[in-house]
């Protein structure tokens, strides 16, 4: 098997700047689902408490 080494290989700016890319994407995607799930169960927080209230 003929395996040809990659010779080209990244500086460190260009990691460092990959990985702030990263962890920029990670925080606005975890952002996003943090705050539909958040959404979500304060809609199902509010819709049980007025059951609760109505029920009364």
């Amino acid at each position: 098997m003929d395996k040809k080494l990659k010779t080209e290989f990244i500086t460190r700016d260009e990691a460092k700047d990959m990985i702030e890319d990263a962890l920029r994407r990670h925080n606005r995607r975890s952002t996003i689902i943090s705050s539909i799930l958040g959404w979500i169960l304060i809609g199902g927080y509010s819709f049980g408490l007025f059951q609760a209230v109505q029920n009364v």
